[in-house]
């Protein structure tokens, strides 16, 4: 059977398996023919089989392990016996084993086959024990000797790799599986180094000029460059060196934040803290945008960081991206969110981006008797009180609250910061303000409207209806505001209408 596609049946990425034959172990001593003595002689020659057997045993599983050992995999070690139905029996640990993981003796990590299931990592854990039973399974057509890396959970649950060699023993007799064993070694050190440089070739790939810096002395080696970094003066200081590119290819508005950000202090504080940090320059040389980056290269072993990376990366095809996209995205919401008549906001603005954000007070409002306009003087003179009315209420409420067409001839406004006393304040000055607009050739025509309040911190969506309420309230007279201040836990809600 093809080896592969066992190891196929661990999920791509999570580990690796391979198998190996290993030494012979054949010497041991034989067993009495029964058929070369007397009958009445057998019964005691069995008893000594029997021992003979479990002597044979015990020192064939003595010198697997000894074998096992001698591939330097102490680390740790496993150990379990199977049935003749290759049922599992037994599964242990060795004391190395629970030291590797951080266990503390058999009643914090028993010997049971479970205790190994809980040491894998959860979304690993299928795969790796379908391996093992898969491996258990076919065990015939693999060699004796199998190795597998993968990753364990120590009980701190930090994560390590280790990689080992587990062996089958099988029964002389009928091949069948007697013993399953192997050994750990941690690998974690060395797979993180693996991996590292795997990152660090694919960062001289990302950026466009990039440096491994030792932080003990501030030496480097240049993992990428270009023509600009290439006539910048040389200097063992990674630092000065940078600094340097800057004064000689940074266009001069840069370069004083480039010169305070690149203070060594200070990078290592931020790496610690966020794990990277960047600043944004325009290189006059290249006439191109750049993001300088530091983040974490690796660490001592006494966690402090030993090599940082610094790269620098090209925006400038993303920055021209997303000013593209953002002039886009603004004239997508200047033609779907603005009101074609009032040019104020409108009722899908609302309902996409305001009504679950919170604030301090609705005003929901609507135009007196604005029927009569229409049937009196015409519904373009309707459509003028309209722009008007947006006009004035738009110009009335600051940069950061909105003014909203609700519908028709019914308005709402939205305050994210204001008191209750300068809410009615600056409804009472709307209210004054609107006697004072005249329509184009119809200066007969006057204009009032009513307003309800709901003042209170809460969604958007929740202040709605009471404000309407209060504007039911208000429209009973007209030409008034009402506000319904929401009750918190100490206090009652009430209205008053302000004629």
């Amino acid at each position: 059977m093809d080896n592969n596609k066992i190891a196929d049946s661990i999920d791509h990425g999570v580990g690796k398996f391979a198998t190996e034959s290993g030494n012979v172990v054949n010497d041991a001593v034989p067993l009495f023919d029964l058929s070369a003595y007397p009958k009445e002689q057998h019964e005691l020659l069995k008893e000594c089989n029997r021992r003979i057997e479990e002597a044979n045993d015990k020192y064939r599983i003595a010198m697997f392990r000894e074998d096992m050992f001698a591939k330097g995999l102490k680390a740790g070690m496993y150990f379990c016996t199977f049935d003749r139905e290759e049922n599992l029996l037994t599964f242990e640990f060795n004391e190395e084993t629970r030291q590797m993981l951080g266990y503390d003796g058999l009643d914090d990590l028993p010997n049971e086959f479970d205790s190994w299931v809980k040491t894998l990592v959860p979304e690993e854990r299928d795969a790796i024990v379908k391996l093992f039973w898969d491996s258990v399974r076919i065990h015939r057509d693999l060699p004796d000797i199998t190795h597998a890396t993968y990753r364990m959970q120590k009980k701190d649950g930090s994560i390590i790799w280790v990689t080992g060699a587990g062996r089958f023993i099988r029964r002389p007799d009928d091949g069948s599986l007697e013993i399953y064993m192997g050994c750990y070694r941690d690998i974690t050190a060395q797979q993180e180094l693996e991996e590292y440089f795997k990152i660090i070739e694919a960062i001289g790939k990302v950026f466009n000029f990039s440096l491994y810096i030792d932080v003990s002395d501030m030496s480097y080696r240049m993992i990428g460059t270009n023509e600009y970094v290439e006539m910048a003066p040389k200097d063992p200081d990674a630092m000065q060196f940078l600094k340097n590119n800057v004064d000689a290819s940074v266009a001069e508005s840069f370069r004083e934040s480039l010169y305070e950000w690149l203070d060594k202090d200070d990078i290592l504080a931020a790496i610690e803290e966020h794990g990277s940090t960047s600043m944004e320059f325009y290189s006059e040389s290249a006439n191109r945008w750049f993001n300088g980056v530091f983040l974490i290269g690796d660490r001592n072993e006494d966690g402090s960081i030993a090599h940082i990376v610094y790269g620098c990366l090209d925006t400038t095809d993303a920055k021209l991206q997303n000013l593209a996209q953002q002039k886009k995205i603004s004239e997508f919401e200047t033609e779907i969110y603005i009101d074609s008549l009032s040019k104020i906001r409108n009722r899908k603005f609302l309902d996409d981006k305001l009504v679950y954000e919170p604030c301090r007070a609705v005003v929901m409002s609507d135009i007196d008797l604005f029927k009569n306009i229409n049937d009196t003087a015409g519904h373009q003179v309707g459509d003028e009180a309209i722009q008007k009315v947006a006009e004035l209420l738009e110009q009335s409420v600051r940069k950061e609250d909105v003014v909203i067409r609700y519908g028709g001839d019914e308005f709402m406004m939205v305050f994210f910061d204001i008191s209750k006393e300068d809410l009615e304040n600056k409804l009472s000055h709307i209210k004054s303000a609107l006697k004072k607009i005249t329509l184009d050739n119809n200066p007969e025509v006057s204009i009032t409207m009513s307003f309800g309040a709901a003042f209170g911190t809460e969604l958007v969506n929740n202040l709605i209806g009471i404000a309407d309420k209060a504007l039911y309230e208000s429209k009973k007279i007209r030409d008034t505001y009402t506000v319904i201040e929401i009750p918190d836990a100490h206090s009652h809600s009430h209205s008053r209408n302000h004629t």
